[in-house]
């Protein structure tokens, strides 16, 4: 498993980040806790955002231990389906927000290939692209065995994100943290349709 230190990892506010997080990401003193089924362990730590990994048995600790380090919303990644989101939303309350990640229709087909050659023992790299004003995709992405992490400095840089990525041979790619359906449609232009893309939905 690869070694992954948090430590120099902070990303400082700013007043970019202010015109980023948006009407509903505006409370400073929470963060976005992105979860995904796969190798456990944090693999991105942000001021305003974690990516973290987990199993499907540990899922609701995994959350329930975000939201007590001060996550004020949760978004879950594609192989996490509504049942396991709906216990999410129940195990955390009302004053959490939850997301969870879903697929266009142009992405529905690829999407569903991705899913049989997985449970089949082939699992291709994915990648997660999440909003960081300041940040450089090349240079502060963190790359782990079962994915890439990559951050986006403005939703205008999607396209060259994506065209970055060609060579990975990717099975998917998931937007998070502020990226919607706008960054959603550039992804899936700039990848040609290649490669499913999906995007967080909020609860309420």
């Amino acid at each position: 498993m690869v070694e992954f230190h948090t430590d120099h990892f902070s990303l400082p506010w700013n007043s970019s980040m202010a015109s980023y997080v948006g009407a509903d990401m505006t409370t400073t003193n929470t963060f976005t806790a992105v979860i995904y089924e796969g190798t456990p362990g944090v693999r991105v730590h942000r001021d305003h955002l974690r990516i973290v990994g987990t199993g499907r048995a540990e899922l609701i600790d995994v959350v329930l231990a975000e939201v007590e380090r001060g996550a004020g919303r949760i978004e879950l990644c594609g192989g996490i389906g509504a049942e396991d989101a709906a216990a999410v939303r129940a195990a955390v309350g009302p004053g959490v927000r939850i997301g969870l990640t879903r697929y266009g229709f142009e992405s529905l087909e690829r999407i569903a290939d991705y899913k049989r050659a997985a449970m089949a023992g082939e699992l291709r790299p994915g990648a997660f692209l999440y909003l960081a004003p300041g940040l450089d995709p090349d240079r502060d992405r963190d790359t782990h065995t079962d994915a890439v992490f990559v951050p986006v400095p403005d939703p205008g840089a999607i396209a060259g994100v994506v065209a970055s990525l060609s060579g990975l041979g990717l099975g998917l790619i998931e937007l998070y943290g502020g990226l919607g359906v706008d960054a959603a449609a550039a992804a899936v232009r700039a990848s040609g349709g290649q490669i499913p893309v999906g995007f967080v939905g909020y609860d309420d």
